[in-house]
Parts: structure tokens; C-alpha cells; sequence
């Protein structure tokens, strides 16, 4: 069974280790699904890299698995840890539309 994915739009603060971004950058959050995300960001990140999104009292950690260039940024792929995994019922994000 395949978990509903959906689209949104969202800034969330973004924390990873991997040192090429600032420790807290803004970024968009794109999508959304139970056990993972995707994030827009102005700089890239390393692929593997451990991260952690955070937005009001949201928090999510896990770790990039896919990050690819295009013409306005970096699309990043993000699985979150099972520990961590969205909720609806916990966080809404803004604009929220199922794909």
C-alpha cells in the first residue's frame, strides 16, 4: 500500500552537519508523506548527510538520499527517521494538497 504524498509549502528551519550549510538555514518544504519529505533549498547539502527540520513545535530528523541540482537551487530528499515520522494530526503544514 502506497502512504499519501502530498504538496505544500512551508519555510522550515533546516539543521544538517555536513558544514555546507549555515547551522540554521530557511528552506521551503515541498512535500510531504509519512516518512519523509522534500526540501527546497538555495545551497545543496551531501547526500547521507544527518538532518534535522524543525517548524513551530514540529521536529523531524533523519537523513538526505537523494539531493539534486536545478535552475533556481537544490531539491532535497529527505527520509525521515522512524522515530520522527509526520503525523497530520501533529503538524499542518501551509497549503496542504494530496497528490
Amino acid at each position: 500500500m502506497s502512504l499519501p504524498r502530498y504538496l505544500c509549502s512551508q519555510l522550515v528551519s533546516l539543521k544538517t552537519g555536513s558544514g555546507t550549510l549555515p547551522l540554521d538555514s530557511v528552506v521551503n518544504l515541498e512535500e510531504i508523506w509519512q516518512s519523509g519529505a522534500v526540501l527546497e533549498s538555495e545551497q545543496p547539502i551531501e547526500e547521507g548527510s544527518r538532518i534535522e527540520i524543525r517548524c513551530d513545535k514540529a521536529f523531524f530528523a533523519g537523513r538526505a538520499i537523494k539531493v539534486e541540482q536545478h535552475e533556481f537551487g537544490w531539491r532535497i530528499e529527505v527520509e525521515f527517521s522512524p522515530m520522527t515520522l509526520w503525523k497530520p494530526e501533529e503538524f499542518q503544514p501551509a497549503h496542504l494538497f494530496e497528490l
